[in-house]
């Protein structure tokens, strides 16, 4: 019984810790947004809040700017490759990179204010089965110890543009070569709606290899605690009412309401999460946009 308790105390702890989690006070700057794009998407959305696209195909830029957005070429390969470009090409005080899978939003304006600072904000997975997954990594970025970027939407300050340019140069994830030289991150307490991916499962294992590639102790600390939440929800079901209620409180962060049938759906979670990292226990590399990955960058 005392084991069970330890464990919803600690819910409690973190759902309180999360409440906390508040947007500090911003510093305006000459920032600038930055989306690469792979083409074949609508951009039509990103008009009046994105400054330039970077593409790797000469067609891919036609189709920015006949929407009216400013692009460029990308002079290396990858998502990383057109990051780097980025820090390299424009002068600014501030880099806001997003992707052009994400929807704008209040979240946006939050991360052009943090000058100086790398900051972050994570998903909401537009697909509920691909989000009862997905929210997990959100639940580490709550503890400064643990916290990582997230590619989908992340700031870089001019100060380290040259660290981190060389940085992505040499790494192709570009998350993992930017939290790798970031010494604070900045979370808003913001999740930013995208567009689901093509695939389900290999997302799933995708994202859980990830995370064991870029920290393989915390992968070892998430895989355990999600099986034996998993079973201890089922002797103690508190924990799950209490998963339910984060949930809610993450979908009016997203959404600006309370999505009722992802809190139905917050019974999965854990147990898909389990099932998930367990899985990934057998993985030893992932495919990232064309790359094989089997190492920390």
């Amino acid at each position: 019984m005392y084991f069970y308790l330890a464990i919803a105390a600690y819910e409690i702890v973190h759902l309180f810790a999360e409440l906390l989690v508040k947007t500090p006070k911003g510093v305006e700057c000459r920032s600038v947004v930055v989306m690469p794009s792979r083409g074949g998407r609508d951009l039509r959305r990103f008009v009046g809040y994105v400054d330039y696209v970077v593409v790797d195909h000469v067609s891919d830029g036609a189709e920015a700017g006949e929407v009216g957005l400013r692009w460029f070429l990308n002079k290396y390969t990858g998502k990383s490759g057109a990051l780097a470009t980025a820090l390299e090409t424009i002068d600014a005080e501030l880099y806001v990179f997003i992707d052009d899978d994400a929807y704008p939003g209040p979240w946006l304006k939050h991360l052009r204010s943090m000058c100086g600072r790398f900051a972050t904000a994570y998903r909401w997975v537009l697909g509920r089965i691909h989000n009862a997954f997905s929210l997990g990594g959100f639940d580490w970025m709550v503890w400064r110890p643990t916290r990582f970027l997230y590619g989908g939407a992340m700031t870089v300050p001019a100060s380290r543009r040259r660290e981190a340019s060389e940085a992505l140069k040499k790494c192709a994830v570009d998350d993992m070569a930017l939290t790798a030289i970031a010494d604070e991150i900045v979370v808003l307490p913001a999740l930013v709606p995208m567009d689901p991916p093509r695939e389900l499962w290999g997302f799933f294992i995708r994202q859980a290899v990830a995370a064991k590639i870029g920290n393989p102790r915390l992968w070892l600390v998430e895989t355990l605690y999600y099986s034996v939440w998993t079973v201890a929800a089922l002797l103690f079901p508190a924990l799950f009412l209490i998963h339910a209620v984060r949930t809610a409180l993450r979908s009016r962060r997203a959404l600006g309401r309370v999505d009722w049938a992802q809190v139905a759906l917050s019974p999965l979670e854990r147990p898909l999460q389990a099932v998930v990292f367990l899985a990934s226990a057998f993985k030893r590399c992932f495919t990232w946009r064309g790359t094989t990955i089997c190492s920390r960058c």
